[in-house]
């Protein structure tokens, strides 16, 4: 039976399904760069090594391109539509402007490329319309671990993680209105304590700042409002602890722990923090420069899958603590070089609807000066948690436990 294909509607149905885009390059016998925008670059084989590229029948460029014993695929990034474009275009000096440098064989490795793989021919075979060429991949490498270019629908576009995509609207409208309600209490903590105050709340599963307020002599966050961080180990505690069992070990398990030792001394923290309501990090300043750096992309849907792999691997890291080394109560005499202490502004149940957080503390601080920024932060806690209640719909009033009461 014989069919006629539409080829628009082919076009069209088969355009739903996103494509890579790269650019081909190689050196000519007379040592001119050439190249040529594909969307059907793929791998083949694991061992041997082979990927494959189908460049139309009709395209003159390959036709130079095939007498090439060796090309690179430049794996292009979502910031190079317009170089892209122009290597699609018809045109003559392509090159002109572009900057590259020779692979090992001589052929064209974009600056800016994602990733760049060269290979030898191993065989081109005719498909139809096009020709599947084969490569045998020789050197590869990752430039740039940045986003790529995508082909979808007839447009380009970017790659974005998951992790990104809004939480459902309610959750944050809800945690936006309790953080508006406790401006004055978070306000009045900074202004007593002269450091950094942050309001954060727990949103699917993440961490979002919703308030902030600085005090008048302390330095303002870097986390501006609407940052995100993922809720896993060691982040968190003070929602984590009162949420039980089964929260805890999700919380754990997102941060991939399989050392028993370490899973233990998470367990003994969550443990030391429920008791005590209160929780204290310290962080190295390299550590929170590269962290909050990446949270910006981590919440602006910025963050290939790779970068957000090296950002929970860097959290993950800060679980390295025995189970017997769990942060002790500060000692008065001792100096401490703390980074933040993070208290639950408790809701109905006793589940935290907010943490309230001092942060960038002075460091180094004496264990007195800790324990008092410690109480302020509990009272206003307390306090905040009887205001809420009081000032919420009707339908949701009810005493509320004291901090350091909880479930079960």
């Amino acid at each position: 039976m014989v069919t006629t294909w539409d080829a628009r509607r082919f076009r069209e149905v088969l355009g739903h399904y996103p494509t890579g885009v790269a650019l081909v390059s190689a050196v000519t016998e007379e040592g001119r760069p050439i190249g040529m925008i594909v969307g059907s670059f793929t791998s083949v084989s694991l061992d041997p090594p082979l990927v494959a590229y189908l460049p139309m029948l009709a395209s003159r460029t390959f036709e130079v391109m095939r007498r090439c014993n060796t090309f690179v695929v430049n794996v292009l990034g979502a910031e190079q539509e317009n170089l892209c474009r122009r290597f699609a275009a018809p045109g003559e000096d392509k090159w002109h402007g572009v900057g590259w440098r020779p692979s090992p064989s001589g052929a064209p490795i974009l600056d800016g490329a994602v990733a760049w793989i060269e290979c030898c021919t191993e065989s081109i075979t005719q498909a139809g319309d096009h020709y599947v060429v084969l490569g045998r991949v020789e050197q590869l490498e990752v430039q740039d671990a940045a986003s790529p270019l995508l082909f979808f629908q007839g447009g380009y576009g970017r790659f974005t993680t998951s992790s990104v995509v809004a939480a459902p609207a309610p959750d944050l409208v809800a945690a936006i209105g309790l953080a508006e309600r406790s401006r004055d209490h978070v306000e009045a903590l900074a202004a007593r304590t002269g450091i950094t105050c942050e309001l954060l709340a727990r949103v699917g599963d993440d961490l979002v700042f919703v308030g902030s307020a600085t005090g008048p002599h302390a330095a303002p966050g870097r986390a501006s409002l609407g940052t995100r961080l993922p809720l896993m180990a060691p982040l968190g505690e003070q929602f984590v602890c009162w949420a039980g069992p089964e929260e805890a070990q999700r919380w754990i398990a997102g941060s991939r722990i399989t050392d028993g030792d370490v899973a233990a001394g998470l367990h003994a923290r969550l443990a030391h923090a429920r008791r005590r309501g209160w929780s204290l990090s310290s962080w190295e300043p390299d550590d929170e420069s590269a962290v909050l750096d990446a949270l910006h992309g981590y919440t602006d849907c910025g963050l290939t899958p790779a970068q957000e792999r090296e950002l929970r691997a860097r959290i993950a890291g800060w679980c390295r603590l025995p189970a017997d080394d769990c942060p002790q109560d500060p000692q008065p005499d001792a100096v401490y070089a703390a980074h933040s202490i993070a208290v639950p502004v408790h809701g109905l149940h006793g589940r935290p609807v907010l943490n309230l957080r001092l942060a960038n503390l002075p460091s180094p601080a004496s264990g007195t000066d800790l324990l008092a920024w410690i109480d302020a932060a509990r009272r206003t806690a307390r306090e905040l948690a009887v205001h809420l209640a009081d000032t919420g719909p009707r339908r949701h009033r009810s005493a509320l436990p004291a901090a350091g009461n909880g479930w079960g």
